[in-house]
């Protein structure tokens, strides 16, 4: 049943020759198949627990940083109108995810999803708080030409090794559609994926493997107050 729903969603999530990018800056070309950001927010927001939304909504911390890069964020529902609320933002304390779509994963679209996940971990690094949580980042990426899984796993280690990014701002999960996932090992620590060929069950594992990160629990937690810019002064009696 779990198989059968998964690969239902895979006919529908990959719009051939359209042309057309529906993430940022993803290099898609002319006449390539592009991921449907729509579909694909629709689908795992009927997948997600009842407290989590996922959305275009931009990421925010109290410091007033708002990271560029994210195509979806997936954020505990503080309240239904939470994004309205603060203008199409989501606080720092209330995201369990960043979502990264590649219209066409080549070694070029790579590193730009790269430096656009390591620019979002950033976020509340200039914040006053003492929160150790980085915001956990998922990539789903689709490819037109023939890339190994092993020659990604080692371009992936190389291009942080080269650029000396810092293990903290490396991605959690990689799919390249109906190929395979590349996952951050953390029991090898920094510097270390592990490569899997799951085929036509990869967005299946994508999404139980994601979903496994909405189970942490935030050691913070949200205030309002800290998302008021208003340096006015009322008069008290």
């Amino acid at each position: 049943m779990l198989k059968s729903y998964f690969l239902d969603m895979n006919k529908k999530l990959v719009k051939k020759g359209s042309g057309k990018a529906s993430g940022k800056k993803t290099g898609a070309v002319k006449g390539s198949s592009a991921i449907d950001g729509k579909i694909l927010c629709e689908k795992f927001a009927g997948l997600l627990p009842g407290q989590f939304r996922i959305d275009a909504a931009k990421p925010v911390d109290s410091s007033g940083f708002s990271p560029e890069g994210a195509d979806l964020i997936i954020y505990n529902e503080y309240c239904s109108d939470i994004v309205k609320l603060l203008n199409g933002y989501v606080p720092y304390e209330l995201i369990y995810g960043a979502v990264f779509i590649v219209d066409d994963l080549t070694k070029a679209s790579l590193a730009d999803v790269i430096n656009r996940v390591a620019t979002v971990k950033k976020i509340n690094r200039f914040a006053e708080t003492e929160s150790s949580f980085t915001v956990p980042s998922f990539i789903i990426a689709n490819s037109s030409s023939d890339y190994p899984l092993s020659e990604l796993k080692n371009d992936i280690l190389n291009y942080y090794m080269s650029r000396g990014i810092e293990g903290d701002s490396e991605f959690e999960i990689m799919a390249l559609l109906n190929k395979g996932v590349v996952v951050k090992d953390w029991h090898q620590g920094n510097r270390s994926f592990a490569a899997l060929e799951t085929l036509e069950d990869t967005a299946m594992w994508f999404y139980i493997l994601l979903s496994e990160y909405l189970e942490v629990e935030r050691d913070d937690e949200f205030d309002l107050r800290k998302y008021v810019r208003n340096d006015r002064t009322y008069k008290e009696y």
